[in-house]
């Protein structure tokens, strides 16, 4: 048995001031095994010869869990690149991308590294990866982004999206899809905006659903078309989710169709999501952010992402998924103690210390032992004020501290 000893935990919140909640919070000691959580007790006392890890006094956080990054492609970790302008956005980028990605993958091994050393730095011990195949480079990518990742496996748990950038259709065409499902470490395939992107919706969405069925894997469809069109497509993303009996397994990323619609209409559209089980994905731009609060109350399961990080799309990211929820929580107006607190929830894949009852969920013996420390007086105060001194433990191992 290893010991983590002098954390803080959250135990209930005290409401004798309705208009004041205050997180309660203990001192306490974490018994873990086999990258499990074993005991949780207040006043431990290690058996000599066992291990022990001080906490420092800080609060004990989940893990975070990062649901759709992208490893490959990017500027980060080599020499500092801007954003080319382009006159036609996702068009324009996509042309951009054809002319550089083979010379590209000579570095991407290494660019890859320092984005895991980034966000697993910042306390992910999970990713979801978006890698692209497609017609240009083949399978190069994901070669190259899964090597990387076996050997973090000491660091993270991870699964692999197989992203058609350029298109579901043209990639089929060439036969790159399907050759990429035989891999055994790709979890889902993902499609791209089936509309402006391939020109027919439902040949798009056909291809993505029955290589799917075919192939057992789940999917992640990247939808930024706006307006009626993106909400259609989101309806038909649901029509397709029930017509293969897939409810659970699939999710949209983006989805900036959700923040330019009714709220009735976003309700109606949430309460289909969430009767399907498909995951809503946003890295919460400044502008185009669907209603994560809405969706939320509607039973939409939400994960807040990091998505790209300065790459060709974007010069931003910061890589840090604690500062991602407080981006959502400062966007929706989530400033009371509660609020804020069920907003960590939103990049840890759905596990809280507390429920908004103040019932205590987490840690509980038998859950992993994934852990990230910061100084903070609760989960609220985390979220508001992102501190940057970290300890990062996975399957019970210290593996990043700063």
């Amino acid at each position: 048995m290893r010991w983590l000893t002098n954390i803080k935990m959250e135990t209930g919140y005290d409401f004798s001031k309705e208009s004041n909640v205050r997180t309660k919070t203990e001192y306490a000691a974490i018994g873990m095994e086999d990258g499990v959580i074993r005991a949780i007790e207040k006043n431990a006392v290690p058996k000599e010869g066992e291990t022990v890890i001080d906490g420092r006094g800080y609060l004990l956080l989940p893990a975070f869990a990062d649901n759709h990054i992208h490893l490959d492609k990017g500027h980060y970790g080599g020499p500092w690149q801007a954003v080319v302008p382009v006159a036609n956005g996702v068009q324009d980028r996509i042309r951009e991308e054809e002319g550089f990605l083979l010379n590209f993958l000579e570095h991407t091994p290494e660019k890859a590294q320092a984005l895991i050393d980034l966000v697993a730095g910042n306390g992910a011990t999970f990713l979801k990866v978006q890698v692209n195949v497609d017609p240009v480079a083949g399978l190069k990518n994901l070669e190259c982004v899964y090597d990387v990742l076996k050997n973090n496996s000491h660091r993270l748990e991870y699964e692999i999206v197989v992203f058609p950038q350029h298109g579901t259709l043209a990639t089929e065409a060439k036969g790159w899809l399907t050759e990429a499902m035989k891999h055994p470490a790709v979890t889902a395939i993902g499609g791209l905006d089936p509309a402006t992107i391939d020109g027919d919706i439902e040949a798009s969405l056909k291809t993505i659903f029955d290589l799917a069925a075919a192939y057992e894997k789940h999917i992640d469809i990247h939808l930024h078309d706006g307006g009626t069109l993106g909400m259609f497509e989101m309806h038909r993303i649901v029509d397709y989710t029930e017509k293969y009996q897939m409810e659970g397994k699939v999710q949209i990323s983006h989805g900036f169709c959700l923040a330019d619609h009714s709220e009735e209409d976003i309700i109606r559209i949430a309460q289909r999501l969430s009767k399907a089980g498909i995951a809503i994905n946003s890295a919460v731009p400044l502008d185009g952010a669907p209603n994560l609060p809405l969706l939320r109350r509607n039973g939409v399961t939400v994960h807040v992402v990091n998505d790209n990080i300065n790459d060709h799309w974007s010069p931003f990211g910061t890589g840090d998924l604690l500062q991602r929820a407080s981006r959502a929580a400062e966007k929706f107006d989530q400033v009371d103690e509660r609020s804020l607190a069920q907003c960590l929830s939103m990049v840890t894949r759905g596990v809280a210390p507390l429920s908004r009852e103040g019932e205590l969920l987490w840690p509980k013996p038998g859950d992993p032992a994934d852990f990230v420390l910061v100084p903070a007086e609760s989960a609220a105060h985390a979220v508001a004020r992102v501190p940057q001194e970290r300890i990062v433990i996975f399957k019970g191992e210290v593996v990043s501290q700063k």
